[in-house]
């Protein structure tokens, strides 16, 4: 069932109320949290507590940021990441007050930036200029979370790599899309893409910037996501385009992939952990829908009939009770072929039931807003 609340502002006193008293218990549980859910097309942050207020709102744009596409949190939450496509930059916030402490210089179209496991770093990938071929890299900023002090420190130029000069000919253009890091922070799974042509994933040896292995587009046709499963022994990597949703789940010390499927859907894209450690998560953009695989087995046990329309990035609720997935507008910034949406914003999922149980649209009626990016910040 759809519940759909009309008349969304920067005022959303009435949010509660328009829930009902029923779904207004039912968001404010034992841990509290925040979601920051990106809006790429009008460069904004809006930040939402567990009862779908929103108690925050952080213009991007007024700092030079443009196209803020992906958001994540350091392991203590008291800072986020945010990757901006269209000015090649990371910003650094504190979450505490919302306030944007850096913004550092990372490389044309950089696209993702998370944080290592001990926060030592913000590892960054960065698609590269339209203009210089196979131009994508990783790249390391070290952070110094006390002193608020973060500078690049190290970068890795994918194409420039032995491991993979001696396997060029088996990949097309070369850009870094996604990640996600071993426990240990050790290795890094690197997506490519943004194309399933241009796909494939690489895996970087993190001490030394330089790469373990690489899976050419034909190996392994990925061009999104990456998650570690809860167990840490595997990652999940996916890929999509008009016609396809695929992904992988691969060993994360032998790099031998143990399975493999469909996602049952067109263009499979956001892919998280729920928090309980029971299952997979795995959206399909192209046909709003997704799929639950279980961790261990790799199976699918369910599917997601309706995510809303044109699902990109998700997270859930720390108790497991919510998956929040961003919605992408009528004119979408970043892959327009493929992401057209109707309601940019973010649906809101009971994870039992998999049904929507609300959506929220900050920016409702403008037709620049075009979320992307979302992620949960826990308080307690």
């Amino acid at each position: 069932m759809l519940q759909r609340l009309t008349g969304r502002t920067v005022t959303l006193g009435l949010l509660t109320a328009a829930l009902g008293l029923g779904a207004q218990a039912a968001f404010a549980d034992e841990a509290a949290y925040e979601i920051w859910a990106l809006d790429q097309g009008t460069h904004k942050a809006h930040i939402y507590d567990q009862d779908l207020k929103e108690v925050a709102r952080i213009n991007l744009g007024a700092h030079g940021v443009r196209v803020p596409h992906m958001v994540e949190f350091s392991s203590d939450h008291r800072y986020a990441a945010v990757a901006n496509v269209g000015t090649g930059n990371v910003a650094v916030i504190r979450t505490e007050d919302y306030r944007v402490v850096d913004i550092i210089e990372t490389g044309p179209r950089t696209h993702m930036a998370g944080f290592t496991p001990d926060d030592s770093a913000i590892l960054v990938d960065v698609i590269g200029s339209p203009d210089v071929d196979r131009d994508g890299m990783v790249v390391e900023v070290s952070a110094d979370l006390d002193a608020e002090e973060f500078r690049v420190s190290r970068e890795l130029i994918i194409a420039n790599d032995p491991v993979f000069e001696a396997r060029a000919d088996d990949f097309n253009d070369v850009a870094a899309i996604c990640h996600d890091t071993t426990a240990d922070g050790g290795r890094a799974f690197v997506t490519l893409g943004p194309s399933l042509d241009d796909g494939g994933l690489v895996v970087v040896d993190t001490e030394s910037m330089t790469l373990d292995e690489v899976f050419s587009p034909n190996e392994l046709q990925t061009n999104c996501g990456t998650m570690l499963t809860p167990d840490g022994e595997h990652m999940i990597v996916n890929g999509g385009g008009p016609q396809t949703g695929i992904w992988y789940a691969l060993d994360v010390e032998t790099l031998e992939v143990v399975a493999s499927d469909v996602s049952q859907g067109i263009d499979a894209h956001g892919v998280r952990n729920v928090p309980n450690g029971e299952a997979i998560w795995m959206v399909n953009r192209g046909s709003s829908d997704g799929i639950v695989i279980d961790p261990e087995s790799f199976e699918i046990t369910a599917t997601i009939p309706d995510t809303g329309p044109t699902p990109d990035i998700l997270d859930f609720s720390p108790d497991s009770r919510y998956a929040f997935i961003t919605l992408r507008g009528p004119n979408p910034v970043s892959m327009p072929h493929m992401a057209e949406g109707e309601t940019p914003g973010f649906s809101v999922l009971d994870v039992d039931t998999r049904e929507i149980v609300d959506v929220v649209e900050p920016a409702q009626g403008n037709p620049d807003s075009d979320f992307h990016g979302i992620a949960v910040r826990v308080l307690d």
